[in-house]
């Protein structure tokens, strides 16, 4: 006797595709740790040691002196095509 497999209607498959890809996008993005915002490219994040990192706009409300300051840089960083040119020899 066959059995009845279940389907997904076309908005659960929309829904789902769509909660799938901004779970992948959000994966490896880095966030501030008071307010959960996610920087622009070029802001500065302050990272701390027992807090974590903070963005540009937490930052004055923290007392301490950062252990690091990092540069917020595009995803793509290292994976673009560079063109090599040959040296003449």
């Amino acid at each position: 006797m066959a059995r009845a497999l279940p389907t997904l209607d076309e908005p659960d498959l929309e829904i789902a595709l769509l909660r799938k890809s901004v779970g992948s996008l959000t994966a490896g993005r880095l966030s501030c740790r008071d307010c959960g915002r996610t920087p622009l490219v070029g802001e500065r994040m302050y990272r701390f040691k027992r807090h974590g990192s903070v963005c540009a706009l937490c930052r004055p409300l923290r007392d301490a002196e950062p252990d690091a300051v990092e540069l917020v840089r595009h995803f793509e960083r290292g994976h673009t095509v560079r063109r090599i040119v040959p040296s003449a020899a």
